[in-house]
Formats: structure tokens, C-alpha cells, sequence
């Protein structure tokens, strides 16, 4: 899992587990305090989970690393309307908390049948779509603008 001919993928895929779980957690925690979905989150963990596949890969980056990032960014989102979903359950029947619904295996059945529900909406499936492009566009932006420093650096050291 480490090594494909010659790319590392076990560091990316550990960057893009954590941005993915922390945009989650953020995006749940923003609705949670204005009891409003915001769209434009999803497009964050995008960019998110991009930049950290980027760091995670030494800004090594090879196509896999955006499939990564891409991949990621979708569980990012999905999770954030997973634990959204569980707050306001708790909320609803206030005598549940949010962490015992989080793991409770009638919550994430409950969640696998009703998920299309959650991404019904053209709104929902735009977000998705600019969040997997910024997932895509940011590992190569952010390659070829480390190439372009590495050589014009190259290019002023002095030479023996």
C-alpha cells in the first residue's frame, strides 16, 4: 500500500483520513450552531483534503494522489451530513446524546437507507461536484507551482 511504482501513497491517504474527518466535524458543527447547511463547506473539504495530500506526499504528486484527494473529500461530505443528521436527532428526542448516536449501529442503518434523501437536492449534487474539483485541481496547482520554485531556484544557485 505504501509504494506504487515508485509513489507513495500511505502518507497521502493518512493526510486525506484527517482532513476528511475534520471537514466532516466541521461542517456538522456549523450546522449545528446556525441549524443551516452551508453548501459552501463542502467545497472546503475539497480544497481541504487536496492541500493535505499534498503535504502528506511532499508535494510528490501523481494522479493517484488526486483520486485520493477526491475520494477522501467525498467521505469528508458524507460524514459531515452523517453527524449533522446525528445532532439533530439528539436534539429531536433531547434525552440521547450526540457521541452514543455516533456508533449506534440503528443510526448509521437508519442513515444507509435514507442517504439518498441526503443528497436529493441539484444544490447538494453542485457542492459535491466543486468540492471533488477542487479536490482534483489543488494537488496539481500546488505540484507544478513547487516545481516552478524548485526551478527557478535551481536556476540562481551558484554553480562550482
Amino acid at each position: 500500500m505504501e509504494e506504487k511504482q515508485g509513489v507513495k501513497i500511505g502518507m497521502p491517504i493518512i493526510g486525506g483520513l484527517i482532513a476528511a474527518i475534520l471537514g466532516g466535524i466541521v461542517w456538522a458543527a456549523i450546522a449545528a450552531m446556525t441549524e443551516y447547511e452551508v453548501g459552501l463547506i463542502a467545497i472546503l473539504i475539497g480544497a481541504l483534503t487536496g492541500y493535505a495530500v499534498v503535504l502528506f506526499s511532499n508535494k510528490q504528486i501523481a494522479t493517484v494522489h488526486k483520486i485520493i484527494a477526491v475520494l477522501f473529500a467525498l467521505v469528508g461530505i458524507l460524514l459531515g451530513k452523517y453527524l449533522t443528521v446525528v445532532y439533530f436527532t439528539s436534539e429531536l428526542f433531547g434525552d440521547v446524546s450526540v457521541m452514543e448516536l455516533v456508533f449506534d449501529s440503528e443510526m448509521i442503518s437508519a442513515f444507509a437507507e435514507t442517504f439518498q434523501e441526503y443528497f436529493s437536492q441539484p444544490i447538494d449534487l453542485l457542492f459535491i461536484v466543486l468540492a471533488i474539483v477542487s479536490a482534483w485541481q489543488i494537488p496539481g496547482r500546488m505540484a507544478r507551482t513547487s516545481l516552478a520554485t524548485d526551478a527557478s531556484s535551481s536556476d540562481h544557485a551558484p554553480r562550482a
